[in-house]
């Protein structure tokens, strides 16, 4: 008796099913022998060319430009330059003042710690940005590895079959820098001019965290329950926690001392909100066993950074000096909404907004600063701005609570509130480039500080 044959559609879906498996297994056996060691990958070197001391001014530095990439298909990943300057004067002050200088440049490092996955992923130009831009700042023992498993295709793979994409990626650097204390610094920009009270070889420590990138971008919407009022956003914080234990171990292995050395924090979007959390846990630990330095050489720059924590203490005044620079037109820190009890740890500064009164002044520079860098225009539509500056205060009536977004109509109300705003408007509003030549273009009289976040 002849065997009864397979509906084709079937053998089709068996197939594919096998095919399915075969590749989990293939991922998870490549992220595994990555991890141990046991799978061959290239890790970015320092340039030959590194400095063995801090440059006298600024030099320019290479970062990925995400508007440049969309506007020339001869150049993929927008490769662009720009000037960057860290001066050791910078931080003989109290980190818990503003520093303009310290901000502006931490802008472009933060685009440059975001275009080191184009080394890492396989593709691209290979370029090790932050080694080359670091060490040309005159920093040493650049640790990139963090991206080696999270960079290519068949990472984020990795990521979304083993569910560990709640990590980031994240640069170290160090270098020895000569502070000479003073009674204070200057809010905008340089140093006090009030004398010396005394120098020391210090260790200034960078920290740049890369934002949202493939499978992370699923742990952005792993927020804490809604029965912890107090909680962190929990994507963000497992990644904290990783970057803070990776950072204990790497001072250790510098032979930092906690008492002489200084940290610079930065990142953009998730890697804001990722070093906010970072600093605001540097700042908790300063005076305990476990400091790594003290709160007052604690430097925290980030940029368009989301609301990372639900903490009623975000507040406090210990947390002042962790500046989180927003562009008001932006959506991305208006999210998740302050309403449903969202803030970031610190002081939020923001750059000039539609309805400032330094607005009309401030554009045209910012947009010069914009083709300087990118060599595009950015024209700025004054009613989709203003729509897109109180999108927070329209979204929090129509979407008052997080539970609000678990009926469809709230999910109809959190689609309509978006398709009210102009989105490439939007996207330029939160590009790198955007914060860069606005942080290049005005200086911190522009700005507005609100110390509850």
């Amino acid at each position: 008796m002849a065997r009864p044959r397979r509906p084709i559609a079937s053998v089709i879906n068996a197939s594919l099913t096998a095919l399915a498996l075969v590749g989990l297994f293939v991922v998870q056996a490549y992220f595994v022998g990555g991890a141990v060691g046991l799978m061959p990958a290239a890790h970015a070197e320092m340039p030959a060319f590194a400095a063995a001391d801090v440059p006298d001014g600024p030099i320019m530095v290479d970062y990925c430009s995400e508007a440049v990439a969309a506007h020339d298909p001869g150049n993929p990943s927008g490769r662009t330059s720009t000037s960057v300057e860290l001066d050791d004067a910078w931080f003989a002050g109290d980190s818990r003042r503003y520093h303009h200088g310290i901000a502006t440049n931490c802008a472009v490092l933060s685009a440059v710690c975001n275009s080191e996955s184009h080394f890492y992923s396989g593709s691209g130009d290979r370029i090790p940005y932050a080694e080359r831009a670091l060490s040309a700042l005159g920093f040493s023992q650049v640790r990139t590895d963090s991206y080696e498993l999270r960079s290519a295709v068949l990472d984020q793979l990795a990521a979304l079959v083993n569910g560990s994409h709640d990590v980031a990626a994240y640069t170290f650097a160090n270098r020895r820098i000569e502070t000479a204390r003073h009674g204070d610094a200057a809010a905008g920009g340089s140093s006090s001019s009030s004398p010396a009270t005394g120098s020391s070889p210090e260790a200034l420590v960078f920290v740049g965290i890369r934002g949202s990138y493939g499978a992370e971008w699923v742990s952005n919407f792993n927020l804490p329950d809604a029965a912890s009022p107090d909680a962190d956003h929990r994507g963000f914080k497992t990644a904290e926690q990783e970057v803070a234990q990776a950072l204990e171990r790497y001072l250790d292995e510098i032979g930092a001392d906690p008492a002489r050395t200084r940290i610079l924090v930065t990142g953009h979007s998730r890697g804001g909100a990722i070093a906010n959390l970072l600093a605001a846990d540097l700042i908790d630990r300063a005076d305990g066993p476990g400091a790594l330095a003290s709160a007052d050489a604690i430097y925290a720059y980030t940029f368009a950074a989301p609301c990372p924590t639900k903490s009623a203490d975000r507040g406090d005044n210990a947390y002042a000096g962790i500046f989180n620079i927003v562009n008001p037109s932006d959506l991305v820190p208006q999210l998740p909404l302050p309403a449903w009890g969202y803030g970031r740890y610190g002081t939020t500064v923001e750059l000039p907004g539609y309805a400032s009164t330094r607005f009309a002044s401030s554009l045209a520079l910012m947009q010069q600063a914009y083709q300087a860098n990118t060599g595009l225009l950015d024209s700025y539509s004054p009613d989709a701005l203003e729509r897109l500056d109180s999108f927070d205060a329209q979204a929090s009536q129509s979407l008052p609570t997080l539970e609000s977004l678990l009926n469809p109509f709230g999910i109809f109300t959190a689609v309509r509130e978006l398709l009210e705003v102009d989105l490439g408007l939007a996207f330029t509003s939160h590009c790198p480039d955007t914060y860069i030549a606005w942080m290049q273009a005005v200086d911190a009289r522009a700005l507005s500080f609100t110390q509850r976040a």
